[in-house]
């Protein structure tokens, strides 16, 4: 394990033979870090620094920054290279709004295409969920990773690749936030209660009452992150990190 003095990450083996390449690896590592806050918003990205800590050179480094940067994760800036990607509450909320719209047609199209085994899916998942405690940040990401294979089933059922590569890429922008939701939030009942609610309208094959649940779910899950944000963690210059 390697450890990197200025962006404060560790980096093994193992995340450099992962199977998705050089560029994609440093990416998913990167990515990682700045989901789970070991990177804030605004944190330098020094490409020789990153070669370094991986141990590869400097071009799928800048690879790997280049397709953080596609994502919205990270920004190239004149003469300072690469830094982490800040949002202000307005930008997140206005995320949430185009989730909000893409979410409700994802379950429309998912309620008339699911199968037994689509549903037996979602059962399993809401179960766990119903069973996960938040009590650290560990907990806040597993509680986070299947909320996300929860809204990916939704999307694949769906059928449409193109809408569902879209709202990856908005979770995306968001995600450090959500799990920071998670600890700060306290809305865990809640949310549970929606996905119960989404599950029972897959289950039924109801695409209206399935896509309202949805949208509503995505808004709201939205507007109890900006509140929370808002107490709890917005900078001086509106952004937070």
């Amino acid at each position: 394990m390697t450890r990197s003095p200025n962006l404060h990450i560790s980096v093994n083996s193992a995340d450099v033979s992962n199977g998705l390449g050089v560029p994609g690896a440093v990416a998913a590592r990167l990515r990682e870090a700045i989901f789970s806050g070991e990177l804030a918003g605004g944190a330098l990205l020094r490409q020789e620094e990153i070669s370094q800590l991986f141990s590869v050179g400097r071009p799928p480094v800048r690879e790997a920054l280049t397709l953080l940067e596609a994502e919205g994760l990270v920004l190239s800036r004149p003469r300072r290279g690469f830094v982490v990607a800040n949002l202000n509450l307005s930008e997140i909320e206005e995320i949430f709004e185009i989730r909000g719209m893409l979410e409700e047609r994802a379950a429309y199209l998912a309620a008339q295409r699911r199968t037994l085994d689509d549903v037996t899916a979602m059962e399993n998942l809401v179960r766990k969920m119903e069973l996960t405690k938040i009590r650290n940040l560990d907990d806040a990401i597993a509680f986070s990773l299947l909320n996300r294979d929860f809204h990916d089933l939704i999307h694949r059922v769906s059928g449409r690749k193109i809408m569902a590569h879209v709202m990856l890429g908005l979770r995306n922008k968001v995600e450090r936030f959500v799990r920071l939701g998670c600890m700060i939030s306290g809305n865990l009942d809640a949310v549970n209660l929606d996905h119960s609610l989404i599950l029972d309208a897959f289950r039924a094959g109801d695409a209206e009452r399935m896509s309202a649940l949805c949208k509503e779910h995505v808004l709201t899950t939205g507007e109890r992150l900006i509140h929370a944000l808002g107490q709890n963690a917005q900078m001086p210059n509106g952004e937070i990190s």
